[in-house]
């Protein structure tokens, strides 16, 4: 189907309950259950991702938030999370897509470096017909798995036509009108942060009523594509009730044990998000577009709550914090982790944090400190680049490389070990660009590094400059973007070269990290935190856990 013109309907926001969107005193115990209910089914898909990439075993955590609202609100949920339910399924991309029957990969001359691994289609149709639902989603947050995505929409379709199969997502927000021009499987599809609105749209479908005021919903009308301006962000966090992990194989994944962090001692680990938007606007990062440019905090009692919960009802040892921005505000993570310091937790930061925040050097060390005697053992901290007037007007990050240096050192003087991202092939990076990176990373007295090569996502300014100046590879699929794969033309070294390049680095900079890092720093922090799990059993062995077998 082909577009003739796109229509931005105006939402009607006055007819919406305005409670649903931006409650103020409200908790999640209070959502008003719909006078109609429903069985929803959501498919997580399958993971393309390059050969030398650990596979990751990680809950989906926003199809887990949009879960929980569909049950407060009285719907029945089914979950699939496609790449663990087939987590051994492994197969070579490009014999997977000589036998793919959908047409939905786009096929390239790099498809042998790349593998797929999840359940396979008919095993989610079969999953699909036992659980008989009204409505399917169909998820689409990152761009490498966007083809997977259709392929399981164009396959749904083709054996329940009458079922109405709605996408959602980071890519599918940014690329929404694109995929609603070439996909007719896909029904609709919900933009920006939909942990409401998505059920917002099954009520109102289903019922029968007008569902095209819904916000962020993208949808056809004949030739055109019609799309809604997006739903407010969730002012209030607290109004969220906590991810519907009971619809998850929570085993499956404590098994597997290969969540965000390679560096996890415990099997039995948790992700949480405790707020959402970045004030930043690095160019090449989608979450200020999707999440929004305002940071946005559960309150300190929530947290404690949500952590407690994962805890007592799965016996979670270690817990991974993802925000995108988790030390903004010192005082709220001293008190979060004074509120979870009794429960004995593993903890780490593996999504990073900004190394200058706060910018009081004491405060700074102060809630480093607060978070090693709460179980902390490591931060990542976001560099990306060591030429400092390239960071500052190329890529666009407020970052002083002095202030790495300093967050590096006071995180050894709290007890945490400190690791530290690096990224290369920026557009117009030149060798004495990249030479500048490979001497501050040097430089830095890190525990571990990561180097991995820029990927331009949808949504980003950096999208937009590889888009104007004809930057990206010959083969560059947006559909298949990861960050092991050069997807931007170097400006003066060949793919071939970078690519040994960044590998080499990673290699380099690990292994003067294990070599240089004081034994008694490791062996330390280990200490420190086996004496303190011991110290804190008498307070967490109280706890009755309630340990899931559910499986979706």
């Amino acid at each position: 189907m082909k577009k003739n013109n796109v229509i931005n309907v105006e939402t009607v926001y006055k007819e919406r309950n305005p409670n649903l969107i931006e409650p103020k005193n409200f908790r999640s115990d209070k959502i008003v259950k719909d006078k109609n209910s429903y069985r929803v089914a959501i498919i997580s898909p399958q993971v393309i991702g390059a050969k030398k990439q650990v596979r990751k075993a990680t809950p989906p955590l926003g199809q887990a938030y949009i879960a929980g609202v569909l049950e407060a609100k009285g719907h029945e949920v089914l979950l699939i999370d496609a790449a663990v339910d087939g987590y051994s399924n492994v197969s070579p991309l490009d014999e997977y897509i000589a036998n793919d029957k959908t047409g939905s990969f786009k096929i390239s001359d790099i498809d042998h470096e790349f593998i797929i691994y999840g359940l396979s289609n008919d095993k989610i149709i079969d999953k699909v017909r036992e659980f008989s639902p009204d409505v399917l989603g169909v998820s689409s947050l990152f761009s490498s798995q966007t083809e997977c995505a259709y392929s399981i929409a164009r396959s749904l379709k083709s054996v329940f036509p009458n079922l109405p199969i709605i996408m959602g997502g980071n890519h599918a927000s940014q690329q929404s009108e694109e995929i609603m021009d070439s996909i007719d499987e896909i029904d609709f599809i919900i933009t920006g942060e939909c942990d409401f609105t998505f059920s917002e749209f099954v009520q109102k479908y289903l019922d029968g009523e007008n569902y095209k005021n819904v916000p962020g919903l993208v949808w056809r009308e004949e030739a055109q594509i019609c799309k809604n301006d997006n739903a407010p962000f969730i002012r209030d966090l607290d109004v969220l009730p906590f991810p519907a992990w009971h619809l998850y194989d929570l085993e499956k994944y404590f098994e597997i044990g290969m969540p965000h962090n390679v560096f996890i001692k415990s099997d039995r680990v948790a992700g949480i998000m405790t707020s959402r938007g970045c004030p930043e606007f690095c160019y090449f990062c989608t979450t200020p577009d999707f999440l929004g440019g305002r940071f946005r905090a559960m309150s300190v009692e929530k947290v404690v709550e949500l952590v407690e919960y994962n805890v007592e009802n799965w016996g979670v040892e270690e817990l991974q914090i993802l925000d995108d921005t988790f030390t903004l505000n010192h005082s709220r993570v001293v008190k979060i982790m004074e509120g979870i310091k009794h429960l004995g937790l593993r903890i780490s930061l593996p999504n990073a944090i900004r190394a200058d925040a706060p910018i009081d050097v004491k405060k700074r060390l102060n809630m480093f400190k607060a978070m090693a005697d709460a179980g902390v053992y490591q931060l990542g901290i976001s560099v990306e680049h060591g030429d400092q007037d390239f960071l500052d007007n190329a890529i666009q990050k407020r970052l002083s490389l002095e202030q790495v240096k300093i967050s590096v050192d006071l995180c050894h003087e709290a007890g945490i070990l400190a690791h530290t991202n690096f990224m290369m092939g920026f557009p117009f990076e030149t060798a004495e660009h990249r030479e500048k990176t490979i001497r501050f990373a040097r430089e830095l007295d890190s525990d571990s590094y990561s180097v991995s090569l820029v990927a331009p996502l949808p949504g980003t300014p950096l999208w937009d400059i590889c888009k104007e100046h004809k930057l990206f590879m010959p083969n560059f699929n947006v559909d298949r973007v990861v960050l092991a794969n050069v997807n931007i033309k170097p400006y003066d070294i060949t793919p071939e070269e970078l690519l040994e390049l960044v590998d080499k680095l990673n290699r380099e900079l690990n292994e003067k990290a294990q070599n240089t890092t004081p034994l008694w720093r490791r062996e330390k922090i280990a200490d420190k935190y086996e004496t303190f799990k011991q110290s804190n059993k008498s307070t967490s062995g109280d706890r009755k856990l309630h340990f899931s077998t559910q499986s979706s």
